[in-house]
């Protein structure tokens, strides 16, 4: 008896020390994980973002934390999920005006936008539909490659959608609005 309550201890102590060497032989090494989840088209805080250490016999596809400026302030692309780990491939620059630019804001009806909804950074053709009277006629594209600078769900599941183009663009788009049946086409970065 006593010899079997020794070669069990000897197992065990044996087995522990091969699970600690194992765990100081693998690399940690340091990524940006996300506290907390972020939707697409919201601004990344630096509250949403944290280091981890992760384990990796590989190359793992992440940001270290001297990265955290790529981050915070940038938009995500999809939605990510609690302790998501960040890459370069799921955020992308916020929109800005340049000089040159303008942004114009459109009050959407559902059917006027993509059933899957808008988010920052989405790159859109803003179309003005033909008129019911003039079944003939072609619809009109008033801004190509215009970007989504914001969304607000207004009631009704109407979208307030502020649109970034050029300023000819923009003031063309304002300028048709005011006539109405405008539509946003979602277009391939």
């Amino acid at each position: 008896m006593p010899e079997l309550v020794v070669g069990v201890l000897v197992m065990a102590v044996f087995a522990l020390g091969a699970v600690l060497w194992h765990l100081s032989a693998v690399e940690k090494v340091p990524a940006l994980v996300l506290v907390s989840s972020v939707e697409r088209g919201e601004v990344i805080d630096a509250n949403d973002v944290k280091v981890a250490y992760v384990s990796s016999d590989d190359a793992l596809a992440r940001l270290d934390g001297s990265q955290l400026d790529r981050v915070v302030g940038r938009v995500a692309l999809v939605d990510l999920a609690e302790g998501t780990l960040l890459t370069t491939s799921v955020i992308a620059d916020a929109a800005t005006v340049q000089d040159g630019d303008g942004v114009v804001g459109l009050s959407l009806d559902p059917g006027a936008y993509p059933a899957r909804g808008l988010a920052p950074g989405d790159r859109v053709n803003v179309v003005r539909s033909a008129d019911v009277a003039e079944l003939e006629a072609d619809p009109a594209v008033i801004a190509r490659d215009a970007t989504v600078f914001a969304v607000d769900e207004l009631a009704s599941d109407r979208l307030l959608v502020s649109v970034l183009a050029t300023e000819a663009d923009a003031e063309a788009v304002a300028a048709a609005a005011s006539a109405g049946g405008l539509r946003l086409v979602l277009v391939s970065p």
